[in-house]
């Protein structure tokens, strides 16, 4: 059919130049006969002679004949790329043959030159806009209507299917330019249906016959948006809107996988757009977004962008900005489903027309739904868990499904490097147990937290046998460290999780003098639970500025949220004082920032401990609001003593006439002071080459007091 419409076209040309003679030079010049026909003066009407009236009746006989193959080819479910992209992008029948004589030179090379000696220029091995409307158009007012294809740059045929011409600063005319088809069009039509190269790594295809993982959480929210699309589907066409879903969450909530069991649900294929690997590698968004785009029509999949906060920067400037209108004028050209996924809620400022947005958060699971992923996960591995307790786990860790499963595939792997080497003949296919300390190192790897910024980290290095307390503040710090252990049986077993909205945290205020074993408490808690202790450094905290504290505390907050590490407050009187009596503006905003500090406090669900050498200085809502105020009383010489034999580690050379009873006894000095003297003494024995004395640690004790201002007189130490 174009065979013969070229030659068509060719006969009608043949009358513009009669003459043999100047055939040859065509192109290079205008004969008089020529431009007389061309401005119409003679020979527009012309009637057809007998061969032209052949040509045209061979051309519609089988135009006829390819409508007929179309049409059972249809009805026998055979799969044709040109009628497919046709019917995806909406183009009209004069728009397929201009993207069959675009596809012509990809089939048979005899149209290069064909196209060249009808534009007379033999370097032209495509056809302009112009000679694709005199072969495709035969009425002038269909010439006339199909020339606008062309020239609105948001159509179709323009946007997606042809391949975009560099800038010629309007130096060509519209008729002139060159129809070339787009290479990924080309390919698509002739090759394979495989994503556009040039896509990867940023994009993904994720095709409806995929085997997927189960969904363990949230599967109501996943019935709710195949029930919503369901009811929309069913709505008039008329009134249908078009779908988008914004779906934030912490890394690892499974936003992923809930659009992939619904694109698996409608049996349709699904591209995941990774925004940031876009913006990183793409010279131009538009036409990257473009061509993401014209991907996701030509597979009619559902096109679900991941990190979408790359888009909405904290401190947004011009060229962010821009991006972003950019991103939503292509957003506002596709007709199909979109999901914007997001670590965090952005105030989207996308307001589309004519599509309904949504916005939904994966929330992390509750203790019953960790502990539930934990032995789930576990079981999928393959691991033994046989000594662990996945309750005490759920409860310490806010860990979402991903990070739980990233969890236990690092602790199998720790756990398969420090395992013992297995004696001949011994089984490996029994299940691979765990290891407890391996299992909370990949724990600590899954937190993502910039903590570091306002907080130092403290190693936990004591235990319970360092800590020299009375019974009742050590049963205070035992229970304290079991309500966390135990979480999961009192919220979720017995139901308190639906009575309290919040304040599920733990928070604890120690109490006393300075060097009575409140740092140190902090850390057995923090080293008993086997989470990170984090220290907050006022100075980087509070300021002098107005809304800065809160800011920063706000930070911290937002930082231990998701870090599951207990924050420890020394000197917490400097943060926590009371409340006082507005008398001017800095009153008023001392007051701001406490009151902002009682609301962060109830809010968070982690481990706060707040240290205090001054308790009647902490506002009395504050204490309400605290689990535990634990009060460190000054050691009395029973306690002085066990603090001074913990003090002394198996390896030092301690002489024997070191009376610990005497030193108890005789000096009122705390566990603090007691551990500065004992290591002072350690390093003045090192000097003289001897091992421990009395006279070493009683020179040591003189110069601790020395530095409170205590001067004691010859005869309290006379004895030695």
């Amino acid at each position: 059919m174009l065979d013969r419409k070229l030659e068509l076209l060719y006969k009608r040309r043949q009358k513009l130049t009669p003459d043999p003679q100047t055939d040859s030079f065509r192109g290079m010049f205008v004969s008089e006969d020529e431009f007389i026909r061309l401005v119409g003066g003679y020979g527009a009407n012309e009637a057809l002679d007998e061969e032209e009236r052949a040509l045209m009746a061979a051309i519609e006989e089988s135009e006829a004949y390819l409508a007929a193959r179309l049409g059972e080819s249809r009805q026998t479910g055979i799969f044709l790329p040109l009628s497919y992209l046709s019917s995806v992008f909406g183009l009209s029948h004069v728009e397929e043959k201009f993207v069959m004589l675009g596809l012509a030179v990809e089939l048979d090379r005899k149209y290069e030159r064909i196209f060249g000696f009808l534009l007379d220029d033999l370097t032209r091995k495509t056809p302009n806009i112009s000679l694709a409307l005199q072969i495709a158009c035969s009425q002038p007012e269909e010439m006339r209507a199909a020339r606008t294809t062309f020239m609105a740059p948001e159509g179709r045929l323009a946007r997606y299917l042809l391949q975009r011409e560099e800038s010629d600063n309007g130096s060509q005319s519209l008729l002139s330019k060159p129809l070339v088809l787009d290479k990924r069009i080309i390919s698509f039509l002739l090759d394979s249906g495989e994503v556009d190269p040039k896509l990867k790594p940023a994009v993904q295809m994720v095709y409806p016959d995929e085997e997927l993982t189960p969904l363990l959480v949230h599967e109501d929210f996943q019935q709710r948006l195949r029930d919503f699309i369901r009811d929309m589907s069913a709505v008039p066409a008329a009134e249908r809107k078009r779908l988008a879903f914004h779906i934030w969450g912490n890394a690892g909530a499974g936003k992923k996988l809930q659009v992939k069991h619904l694109s698996s649900f409608f049996k349709k294929p699904l591209l995941l757009v990774d925004l940031a690997d876009v913006l990183l590698h793409a010279v131009s968004l538009e036409e990257q977004l473009s061509v993401i785009i014209r991907e996701a029509i030509l597979h009619q999949a559902m096109l679900c962008f991941t990190r979408l906060d790359v888009l909405y920067p904290e401190e947004p400037d011009q060229a962010a900005q821009q991006r972003l209108g950019r991103f939503h004028e292509q957003l506002d050209g596709y007709g199909g489903m979109v999901f914007l996924l997001a670590g965090r809620h952005n105030r989207l400022s996308w307001k589309p027309k004519e599509r309904l947005l949504l916005e939904h958060e994966l929330q992390v699971p509750d203790e019953g739904g960790r502990e539930r992923l934990w032995t789930a996960f576990a079981r999928e591995l393959g691991v033994s868990a046989a000594n662990l307790d996945f309750g005490v786990m759920s409860g310490k860790f806010r860990f979402t499904p991903g990070q739980i499963r990233r969890a236990l595939m690092l602790a199998r792997g720790y756990s398969a490097w420090q395992r013992e080497p297995q004696a001949d003949g011994e089984a490996a296919a029994a299940p691979q147990a765990l290891r407890l300390d391996a299992l909370y190192k990949a724990c600590y790897q899954q937190v993502q937290h910039k903590l570091e910024r306002k907080a130092t980290r403290i190693e936990p290095r004591y235990g319970w046998e360092d800590v020299v307390l009375p019974p009742e503040q050590k049963d205070q710090l035992r229970n304290a460290c079991n309500q966390v252990k135990y979480r999961g049986v009192v919220y979720n077993d017995w139901g308190f999780e639906k009575k309290l909205a919040y304040g599920k945290g733990l928070s604890m205020l120690f109490a006393g003098p300075p060097g009575t074993g409140k740092t140190m408490s902090a850390q057995v808690v923090a080293g008993d639970l086997q989470l990170e202790l984090y220290k907050v450094d006022l100075s980087q905290v509070i300021s002098k500025y107005i809304g800065e504290t809160e800011k920063n505390l706000h930070e911290i907050f937002e930082e231990a949220q998701l870090s599951n590490a207990v924050l420890f407050f020394d000197e917490t009187d400097a943060l926590f004082g009371k409340r006082s009596e507005v008398k001017d503006s800095h009153d008023k905003y001392a007051n701001i920032e406490t009151a902002y500090l009682l609301q962060k406090m109830e809010e968070y669900q982690g481990i706060t401990v707040l240290a205090t050498n001054l308790l009647n200085n902490i506002d009395e809502a504050f204490l309400r609001r605290i689990n535990y105020v634990i009060k460190f009383p000054f050691p009395d010489s029973e306690y002085r003593e066990k603090i001074w034999q913990s003090m002394f580690p198996p390896a030092a050379p301690l002489n024997d006439d070191v009376d610990f009873k005497y030193l108890a006894q005789r000096y009122e000095i705390a566990g603090g002071n007691i551990k500065n003297v004992v290591v002072s003494s350690a390093f003045l024995a090192a000097e003289a080459g001897d091992s421990i004395r009395m006279k070493h640690i009683i020179k040591s004790i003189r110069h601790e007091l020395q530095k409170s201002g205590k001067i004691l007189a010859r005869q309290e130490w006379e004895d030695y």
